[in-house]
């Protein structure tokens, strides 16, 4: 009987040295020392007193002592059963049923250990996505645009920003890039008319861009291959180095040829269109006061204006001019005369 006392008395410390080291333990308040475990000397005084009961309940400040209670009690009261219905059992019988209801014990202190540090995790976890998504919303991130040294330009456009300008120099082909920008045409400095357009294509050959503003504060266009030869045939002209682009969608975006189509550019005397297939992605009419634009075949484009119908509020179009030629063609374009094209 007092070998089997001792060994309950071990595991009973053991049990709760393991939940000291792993719970640190829950309770905010200090637990109380731990008694010193009863000798067996002591046992035999008190069943001889007549099993006097102790005053003082058990200490639950905190788990560690909660638990060595429950398992004393627990050892006690199935003690007692054991010995009024097991008397005849050996004691090897007693120290396998002892380290079996000690091993259960400790399994169930581990697994409410567990339970409880993965509850605090998730909500450590839960509680940091919260603040980030919340800090997101806050401070929205936005793409960083890529540093690009832009070329002179002749003069300021009334539609480009530098953000788009700068998206639209990294989209056009490497064989222009580094030319200087001159405006070739706009309707607030020259006039609003097709024709003019048409005859100031002429001042330099090569890929230029056409740029549009509706009066919904749209701004879109293409790239285009100049001279413009309006024609009263329904013949396309350009290459599949070309593309169209639109800011409506927030940001400056490019659409390029699909390939299953070469509707590319249509000059004629009555309008200019850009794409084809179904629909024009780009159409302005002979007065350059109302266009369109809807899904064409020819870029997979959807509609670039705000509305599928549109008023015109301005039109530019750029040259790409060298450097070695830049101060003579700007000398030209301010005396042009119709019709001239030395190139």
């Amino acid at each position: 009987m007092g070998r089997k006392q001792s060994l309950r008395s071990k595991a009973a410390h053991l049990v709760s040295d393991l939940t000291t080291v792993l719970l640190n333990p829950i309770s905010d308040k200090p637990a109380k020392p731990r008694p010193p475990p009863p000798s067996v000397s002591d046992s035999e005084s008190a069943s001889r007193e007549g099993g006097q009961k102790l005053i003082d309940g058990p200490d639950t400040s905190s788990f560690t002592a909660f638990l060595y209670s429950f398992l004393a009690s627990s050892d006690s009261g199935d003690n007692a059963n054991s010995d009024r219905q097991n008397d005849n059992k050996n004691e090897n019988s007693g120290k396998k049923s002892l380290f079996s209801r000690g091993k259960q014990s400790l399994g169930r202190a581990i697994s409410q250990a567990v339970r409880i540090s993965g509850l605090r995790h998730q909500e450590r976890k839960d509680d940091f996505e919260k603040k980030f998504v919340e800090m997101r919303h806050i401070q929205p991130v936005e793409e960083p645009m890529p540093l690009v040294d832009l070329p002179e330009i002749s003069e300021p456009s009334v539609l480009l920003s530098e953000k788009t300008r700068t998206v639209l120099y990294t989209s056009l082909p490497a064989l222009i890039h580094g030319r200087k920008w001159m405006l070739l045409y706009s309707t607030w400095r020259h006039g609003i008319s097709l024709s003019t357009l048409y005859r100031r294509s002429m001042l330099w050959p090569g890929l230029s861009l056409l740029v549009v503003g509706d009066r919904k504060g749209a701004v879109f266009g293409g790239l285009v291959e100049a001279p413009l030869r309006p024609s009263n045939k329904r013949k396309y002209q350009g290459t599949n180095n070309t593309f169209v682009f639109t800011n409506t969608v927030g940001h400056p975006t490019v659409y390029r040829p699909t390939g299953v189509n070469r509707y590319f550019t249509l000059c004629t005397t009555d309008f200019l269109a850009i794409g084809g297939g179904s629909h024009f992605a780009i159409y302005l009419d002979g007065d350059l006061l109302n266009g369109s634009s809807a899904v064409s075949e020819t870029y997979g484009n959807p509609c670039l204006a705000h509305s599928q119908d549109f008023e015109v509020k301005e039109v530019e179009l750029w040259g790409f001019v060298y450097a070695s030629k830049y101060e003579e063609i700007l000398e030209l374009s301010r005396t042009e005369a119709p019709g001239i094209c030395r190139w």
